[in-house]
């Protein structure tokens, strides 16, 4: 841990958010953070301006590190998705691959999901931007802190106490979240081979030897999650009394999410309670005749989420338009045959 670092741990509820470093004056970029809104899963970048010809990898055990050249430049910044499945991606760079941890609803301890060793402060990219915008946090570092740093990365519960070194926490729908923890690096052993001013990331060894739950699950869960957090909203602004709650809460998410929308592009989507057979044929009936459902087609990221939902548009066939606006619905039902 390093004393100088400023230890407050800072809850973020946005869908994006900046880790920035301060030192001297000088604020610098670590990374950033994404949520998906659909299914929760977290993307973590980790921000650096520049190409590189080549890298150098190296596994446990290694006696020397070893040098690779690439086809063609590839970003120095490095991308990364944690998937609620417990899918961790490393894309990109000379070394991707994934780990499986487990599920992020099902988080019960701190999981390490990687570490990010830089030479110096100093060799960070200067932040050009706005530092005390709502999103951003800023660590300020004494003086002091010289030499390598690493910032390593967990996949947390919301209720786990603060780690070692804390500087940053991002919490997604009160349920789980991503924490930084920043520690001195110089007794991080360089191998032969590896320039001292390499930027290294450490992966670590897969927590399971498979994916902890499939992505059709993962995606009904926090669409679950998500129901039942604005049921919950919505019950304190009521006037239900407290004591029912809890029992208005199981009823309300028991009957599922319904028909959502529309979106400001005139997307409307149906979530399943339980994932279908097969992809289910969708059926509406409109208050005006005149309107008919047309289901979206899937494109090839989305198929595996095929069978748990479905979007479509309303078009009148009259004009051939498509209707933007909220219309009424009589019944709408999926159908999957046996």
């Amino acid at each position: 841990m390093l004393p100088a670092v400023c230890q407050k741990g800072l809850l973020h509820n946005q869908a994006m958010a900046r880790l920035l470093v301060s030192q001297s004056g000088v604020v610098r970029r670590v990374a950033t953070v994404a949520v998906a809104e659909h299914d929760g899963s977290i993307s973590l970048t980790l921000v650096r301006n520049g190409e590189n010809a080549g890298g150098w990898t190296w596994a446990s055990g290694d006696e020397q590190a070893q040098t690779v050249a690439f086809s063609s430049p590839l970003p120095k910044s490095k991308e990364f998705t944690i998937h609620t499945s417990g899918r961790v991606n490393f894309k990109g760079g000379v070394n991707p691959g994934t780990i499986f941890i487990p599920c992020l609803l099902d988080l019960k301890l701190p999981v390490p999901v990687l570490s990010y060793i830089v030479p110096s402060v100093a060799a960070l990219d200067v932040f050009g931007g706005n530092a005390a915008g709502s999103d951003n946090t800023v660590v300020n570092l004494h003086e002091s802190v010289v030499g390598r740093v690493a910032f390593e990365f967990y996949a947390i519960p919301s209720t786990a106490e603060s780690l070692s070194g804390e500087v940053w926490r991002f919490i997604v729908e009160g349920c789980y979240g991503l924490a930084c923890s920043l520690v001195q690096a110089d007794g991080f052993q360089m191998l032969e081979g590896a320039p001292t001013e390499a930027f290294t990331v450490v992966r670590p060894v897969s927590a399971l030897p498979s994916q902890a739950v499939s992505e059709p699950e993962a995606y009904l869960r926090f669409q679950q999650l998500m129901h039942a957090n604005q049921v919950r909203k919505a019950l304190v602004a009521s006037p239900i009394p407290t004591s029912e709650h809890e029992q208005v809460l199981a009823a309300v998410v028991s009957q599922g999410r319904g028909i959502q929308g529309p979106s400001t592009k005139g997307v409307w989507e149906i979530v399943c309670n339980v994932p279908m057979r097969d992809r289910p044929r969708l059926v509406v009936r409109f208050a005006e005749p005149h309107y008919q459902a047309e289901a979206i087609e899937y494109k090839s990221i989305d198929l595996r989420l095929q069978c748990v939902r479905v979007r479509f548009h309303v078009r009148d066939f009259r004009s051939g338009s498509l209707v933007k606006q909220p219309v009424e619905i009589l019944d709408a039902f999926l159908d999957s045959e046996l």
